[in-house]
């Protein structure tokens, strides 16, 4: 009964596990009338056996015996499992060192960490479905946004809910749609830019949203498709539409080119309305609160270790520069600097983004926390963001330094 307990509550790997000790457990079981046999023919000798009577205390302490085997079994496991879940936290954590068949285990160990499905009253196998269909509609050969950068975005959303305490304070499905729109934020990505499909005439572009870039329209089309097949089926319709809308909105506060509306808005809301808003389903300022949480996973990379942060820096632009070359074919110049191999500098670039986006997008979230702090929302700590400010802070004085050293090179 523990077992199968258990099992209802951990990823598909650490359920494996249980299966095959709950297999050795009956089989155990049902040997264990040879087993004390055995034991008592040694004792009683072969000739006595057919007339004695059965021994009591063999049979207890072979039972004993197996009762200890299966109680290491189930502690060596449930450390196995917060072991795994221990390794996912943290602001240093390297998306790109983790095997692609360990993607949906991670995920999966992230959201029972979170309580998704107890969140939602909805079985964890469902969370672990939609997690497993969603991983599969990242295309592997887009050398950022691929399965890794799922990973990534996941579980740096999630130490930052830990570490600031949002995790408690987020209503059930406020944190489901913030996890299952990170988990499916770019099901399906081209490994280019809103422009390049407006420019190619994308068949993305027919489909897309009013005042929405055609890339996040269709991962919020396809986020929600995949919460209706897997999530959501048996919970209320009232429960179920919040959801929708909830993750619809957060992925759709992806698109760069809402950036600079999206956190005037948010700096707005959080001067005038009060903190508690921010923490209810179906306001605006709840759903700018995702939107900003979601934007700063989605951009977190150059908050990473410097040199992690490099690793990601090398591969968004392999895309950039690969997009910037088709742009030059198709119009012969009118190039993105960023995406202009020939002309543009890594570090250099690392800098403005870092101190023109990625930076204030943090300061304003931890101004935010310290607002929650000063009116009184449990749990809240804006301190949880001074290692990533300082992250930060620490890679734009390196890559400035780079940068300076190729110009003085050159």
């Amino acid at each position: 009964l523990k077992l199968c307990a258990m099992a209802r509550l951990r990823p598909r790997t650490s359920r494996l596990r249980l299966g095959a000790a709950l297999v050795v457990s009956v089989l155990l079981m049902l040997a264990r009338p040879c087993v004390v046999a055995l034991v008592r023919s040694s004792l009683v000798g072969r000739s006595q056996l057919k007339h004695s009577r059965p021994d009591v205390r063999t049979v207890r302490r072979a039972w004993l015996a197996w009762s200890r085997v299966f109680d290491r079994t189930v502690a060596t496991i449930r450390r196995q499992a917060s072991q795994e879940s221990a390794t996912v936290a943290g602001f240093g954590f390297d998306s790109l060192a983790v095997p692609p068949e360990r993607f949906c285990s991670v995920l999966a160990s992230i959201a029972a960490s979170l309580n998704i499905a107890e969140k939602l009253h909805i079985d964890a196998g469902r969370v672990e479905a939609l997690v497993e269909a969603a991983m599969a509609a990242m295309p592997p050969e887009n050398p950022y946004h691929g399965p890794s950068h799922v990973l990534d975005v996941v579980q740096f959303l999630f130490s930052e809910l830990r570490e600031t305490g949002l995790d408690e304070a987020l209503s059930p499905i406020q944190l489901a749609a913030l996890f299952f729109g990170a988990v499916a934020h770019d099901v399906g990505h081209t490994g280019t830019s809103n422009n390049l499909l407006d420019l190619t005439g994308h068949p993305y572009t027919k489909e897309a949203e009013t005042g929405v870039g055609a890339l996040e329209s269709h991962h919020a089309r396809h986020a929600v498709d995949l919460l209706r097949e897997f999530v959501t089926p048996g919970m209320s319709e009232e429960d179920a539409e919040s959801l929708y809308q909830a993750t619809r909105s957060t992925i759709h506060g992806t698109d760069m080119a809402q950036h600079s509306v999206i956190m005037e808005k948010f700096e707005k809301a959080r001067e005038e309305a009060s903190p508690a808003d921010f923490f209810r389903d179906g306001t605006e300022e709840g759903v700018l609160l995702m939107q900003v949480l979601l934007k700063s996973a989605d951009t977190s990379n150059p908050a990473r270790p410097l040199a992690l942060a490099k690793a990601w820096n090398s591969r968004v632009y392999q895309e950039f520069y690969a997009e910037g070359d088709q742009v030059r074919l198709l119009q012969g110049g009118n190039v993105n600097p960023m995406h202009d191999r020939e002309t543009n500098s890594i570090p250099k670039s690392s800098v403005g983004f870092i101190n023109f986006h990625v930076k204030g997008l943090f300061l304003q979230l931890q101004g935010f926390l310290a607002r929650c702090e000063q009116d009184g929302i449990a749990g809240i700590k804006s301190s949880g963001l001074d290692v990533v400010v300082a992250q930060l802070e620490s890679n734009a004085a390196s890559f400035a330094k780079e940068a300076e050293a190729a110009e003085v090179g050159a």
